[in-house]
């Protein structure tokens, strides 16, 4: 088995070096957008510190991790999505309420643990997860092209709103 990951791991490598596979559309410049206002960012992924780093130094160059405040991972959450232990990882080490943080997913699973985190979530699914039930995401795009920091607000301050201004009544 760690032979066949080691394996998958360097065919990864390969892709993302010869440029068959990038971040899709809008994330660099929303990730540049944000670093340049003083948000504080991080990475909640339950895949390898090897392939983060393979996709982002390629993206972004040599010193991508100091856009991060915090990176969780397969080595230090190895309780997979859609437990939701690397979100809250992220949230203790940001030192945030998850009111006053955003979620980016792509899969169920994903939205599911970011979910459980108390985070709301912008999915942007593959072809491979367009079927999964999104139904408790803030936002289904196709990509963040065209999404701004400011759009962003703007839905999470109606989505904040909308739930605090819902009553339950029991009796």
């Amino acid at each position: 088995i760690a032979r066949i990951h080691e394996l998958k791991t360097a065919h990864y490598e390969g892709a993302v070096n010869s440029g068959g596979v990038a971040l899709r559309p809008g994330v660099l410049a929303l990730i540049h957008e944000a670093v340049d206002t003083g948000l504080h960012l991080a990475i909640a992924t339950t895949t390898s510190p090897v392939n983060i780093s393979a996709l982002l130094r390629t993206a972004m160059g040599p010193d991508w991790r100091q856009h991060f405040v915090a990176i969780g991972d397969a080595s230090s959450a190895p309780i997979k999505k859609p437990h939701p232990q690397v979100y809250l990882q992220m949230l203790q080490a940001l030192k945030l309420h998850a009111n006053e943080c955003l979620a980016f997913e792509d899969s169920g699973n994903g939205l599911r643990a970011a979910s459980a985190a108390g985070l709301r979530t912008l999915i942007t699914p593959t072809r491979y997860t367009s079927h999964h039930d999104f139904g408790a995401a803030l936002r289904v795009l196709p990509d963040l092209g065209g999404v701004t920091l400011p759009l962003l607000r703007r839905w999470h301050e109606a989505a904040i709103a909308t739930t605090s201004n819902t009553r339950v009544c029991v009796s």
